[in-house]
């Protein structure tokens, strides 16, 4: 390494400046990509035609048209008859029903964008959950494993494969078959769901959701505030007996004008009575918040919302929760600050949930981070406008969802469309998909608005940014360095040796870091490597896209882990205690399976 050029030298502390910021987390992952092309466009590196040609690439078309297809899909229930036709099939059985589930998640997954499955599955396994007397944490974190698994047995599957065959593609090797990996990924499906049905179904916590369960004991609840106007019939009578007696509830402070108590309310001689215009900070579950909010005399600070006013105005209302999702625009942003009920179809959020945090500020002050669950009172003839911002995932009242039904066997068969001229290799995927994409908004099947709103753009920077990073990394002789330093410290052991390194490499990167990131960088270095000991490539691909694939340790290691957080109650020793062993057994399956179906076979 010493032999270095001042550029190398550049490229690994860029690449390295660009792992501490994904770690860390200070920007988004999207901007990070930025970073990276604007820091090799300014080090000289690369050109600026050089260091944005990944936005060209035709992984980044693949991947942004997979979006488009999967909202038509949505939009028009076909996901929503998987999930039907799979209530149908399992029938009254308790196993068969979770089977089903699991095993209509990964079949879906295969063919379709597994973040959009599981946001559409999210609320049908709540209500399973509660069907079967299940808590959902028991549900939700095997779901989005199956989600992940299912990704892996077609090329469509998951965006991290369509980029490592674009990348190969680009070093001169022929691309990645849609149906190449179906092989491996149905035999890694098929020991993923034996251990979750086994060793994987006695770790999972048994720990209710935000919406209605306890943890030992303990109750999971929402904060929220309400506020004793003039004319309450409580003003003057003791916190003992308004609120301290009340199931589900538990005051937190006292707000009084300017001044500020901290409960317990009822041993302090200045809060131990209401008095008008007083706010409470309270602590509850949804129904006793609820309860709470409809007593005479008691409503919310005008900051949160107008529930009473919004009734007396002859309106519907309803409560629902919403989880912030990893794209909202209110992330860092508070309640009052983003002009909540204006943007949002005129919903009010009463309440926060944040996972595993005690707060005590204003509920409007509070900054909202991903996983907060809010719980809002929305007119019911708005709804639609929440289910359509993409901020957020509704939990409650999705089976009232608006659908163009009438488009469902369209848009079914545009996608059919794309898989089986993908399989006859009839054109390249990234046109097949921008023509299903044409053929999606030209039907009608998602409008050209939402067609534009269902892509998530920041994958698409940060997947550009990761391109311009591993070219310069290729540019600068970094990479064969690293591939000749690797050879040569395990060649002792052989290639399998190395072969296993680069797949325990990918998959430990893969935990903290996105894993289309990793499928970036790691797919030159596993080809330089493969060329470098003298043999095909294929193995050491492969083991990069399913050790991409292989994130079930940490919260972090996938977008969908981020969903189920929050309504399954888990916490980041959930993700160790499950996803570590899983990843072991998958890593001796994919030591015996990579090599059996790619076999290593010197270059000739």
């Amino acid at each position: 390494m010493d032999s270095l050029s001042p550029e190398a030298l550049f490229c690994i502390a860029v690449t390295v400046g660009a792992f501490v910021l994904f770690l860390t987390e200070i920007v988004t992952v999207d901007i990070v990509g930025l970073l990276a092309i604007v820091a090799l466009i300014l080090g000289g590196v690369l050109t600026p035609d050089e260091a944005l040609q990944g936005f060209a690439n035709p992984a980044i078309i693949t991947i942004g048209s997979m979006f488009v297809l999967a909202a038509g899909l949505n939009r028009t229930g076909v996901l929503d008859a998987l999930s039907q036709g799979m209530k149908v099939l399992a029938g009254g059985s308790r196993v068969r029903l979770i089977i089903a589930l699991f095993g209509t998640v990964a079949v879906s997954s295969a063919f379709v964008n597994n973040t959009p499955i599981v946001v559409i599955f999210l609320p049908v396994a709540l209500g399973m959950a509660a069907k079967l007397d299940l808590a959902p944490s028991q549900l939700l974190l095997p779901m989005s494993y199956a989600s992940i698994l299912g990704g892996t047995c077609t090329l469509i599957g998951t965006s991290t494969n369509l980029l490592v065959s674009q990348v190969a593609k680009e070093h001169g090797y022929p691309p990645i078959p849609i149906f190449e990996i179906s092989g491996a990924g149905l035999i890694f499906a098929a020991i993923g769901f034996l251990f979750l049905a086994t060793v994987g179904r006695k770790l999972l916590p048994r720990r209710m959701s935000v919406s209605s369960a306890v943890d030992a004991g303990k109750i999971r609840e929402f904060v929220t505030e309400i506020m004793f106007l003039p004319d309450s019939p409580f003003v003057g009578k003791s916190y003992q007996e308004v609120i301290g007696k009340i199931p589900g509830i538990a005051p937190l402070m006292v707000i009084r004008g300017d001044d500020i108590y901290i409960a317990p309310l009822i041993k302090n001689p200045a809060t131990q009575f209401v008095r008008a215009g007083d706010i409470v900070l309270l602590k509850g579950e949804p129904g006793a918040i609820n309860a709470m909010i409809e007593r005479d005399g008691v409503t919310l600070p005008p900051e949160l919302g107008e529930l009473i006013e919004a009734e007396q105005k002859g309106k519907t209302v309803t409560m629902v929760e919403l989880v912030i999702n990893p794209n909202s625009p209110l992330l860092g942003r508070t309640i009052a600050g983003a002009d909540f009920r204006k943007r949002y179809g005129n919903a009010s959020p009463i309440a926060v949930l944040r996972r595993d945090e005690h707060i005590r500020e204003r509920v409007s002050d509070i900054r909202l981070r991903l996983g907060d669950t809010l719980l809002c009172v929305v007119d019911e003839t708005r709804l639609d406008d929440l289910r359509n911002t993409g901020a957020f995932i509704l939990l409650e009242g999705v089976e009232q969802r608006l659908v163009r039904r009438d488009k469902a066997p369209l848009a079914a068969s545009i996608m059919a469309l794309v898989v089986v001229f993908a399989t006859l290799d009839i054109l390249p995927i990234s046109v097949l998909a921008l023509l299903g994409v044409t053929l999606m908004v030209l039907t009608r099947c998602v409008p050209i608005r939402l067609a534009y709103a269902s892509i998530d753009f920041s994958i698409l920077v940060l997947i550009a940014g990761m391109l311009a990073l591993g070219s310069a990394l290729e540019k600068t002789e970094v990479i064969h360095a690293v591939a000749t330093w690797s050879v040569t410290a395990l060649d002792d052991f052989g290639p399998t040796s190395i072969l296993a390194g680069i797949y325990l490499l990918t998959a430990v990167l893969t935990a903290t870091l996105s894993n289309n990131a990793v499928a970036a960088l790691m797919t030159p270095l596993a080809i330089d490597v493969g060329e470098t000991l003298g043999y095909q490539p294929a193995p050491f691909l492969f083991a990069v896209l399913f050790g991409a694939s292989a994130c079930f340790a940490t919260p972090m290691g996938y977008q969908t882990h981020l969903f189920v957080y929050g309504p399954g109650g888990y916490r980041f020793t959930d993700f160790l205690r499950i996803g570590i062993p899983l990843n072991i057994v998958l890593f001796i399956a994919a030591m015996v399976v990579i090599p059996w179906i790619w076999p290593l076979i010197p270059l000739g």
